[in-house]
């Protein structure tokens, strides 16, 4: 595995500043259309290498990412999407695959290395990595555990595009099937989401509300009013 990523953009590409994270959650939409400008490579490969850091369960990390560009590619992603305009319209498209059986073949790595720097026993990390295998399996149905993680990571990947100064889409308009087979996605995978990245087309659009926290905050037991300290 990786170290932590280094020397990437500190700024959006025409110099101004990272949107803040409070700047980033409340700005945030799913963009409708998209201009046709390139998302540059630098800042791709940013906003994947940050997404790439999102938690997971103890750090399997069972999200996998197809990043489609090209013209072709992306009207074949259209045609198995419903036929969503944003499809060909983004610059950049991501297909987000939760892998159901490849993560348990990288599982000796991650336990191994993790212990390696410091995140584990140097001398159980085998017992731990059994434990967790057999823990994740039994648990829960394969296609909810790697649903629950990968959403961590297409969320990250959102955020990060927005405090960059992109727009998203994130899309579950689309045949799974036949995204596997025009992308030779292998038949364990979950196909999760797809998110188009680029800027979006004006005008922006327009913030639709939230609940407020009386309405979806309990205290200590569901339907418990939430009171706060004053």
């Amino acid at each position: 595995m990786q170290d932590k990523p280094s020397n990437l953009p500190r700024t959006q590409p025409d110099g101004a500043a990272l949107k803040s994270i409070i700047d980033v959650m409340l700005e945030r939409r799913a963009t409708m259309h998209f201009a046709p400008d390139p998302v540059p490579e630098e800042y791709l490969n940013a906003i994947l290498s940050l997404a790439a850091q999102a938690p997971s369960g103890y750090n399997l990390q069972p999200w996998r990412f197809i990043v489609v560009r090209k013209e072709e590619n992306k009207r074949r992603l259209q045609a198995v999407a419903f036929k969503q305009p944003k499809v060909v319209e983004a610059p950049v498209v991501i297909i987000c695959l939760g892998m159901k059986e490849e993560w348990k073949e990288r599982a000796t790595e991650v336990f191994k290395e993790g212990a390696e720097r410091g995140a584990g026993q140097t001398d159980a990390w085998q017992q731990t990595r059994d434990g967790a295998i057999g823990f994740i399996t039994k648990a829960l149905p394969m296609s909810v555990w790697v649903t629950r993680h990968t959403m961590i990571a297409v969320t990250s990947l959102m955020l990060i595009a927005e405090a960059y100064g992109y727009d998203t889409a994130p899309m579950e308009g689309f045949d799974p099937a036949g995204v596997k087979t025009e992308f030779g996605v292998p038949d364990e995978a979950e196909v999760v989401a797809l998110v188009a990245i680029g800027r979006g087309v004006a005008p922006d659009k327009a913030y639709p509300g939230r609940f407020a926290l009386d309405q979806i905050v309990y205290e200590e037991a569901y339907g418990e009013p939430w009171t706060q300290d004053t």
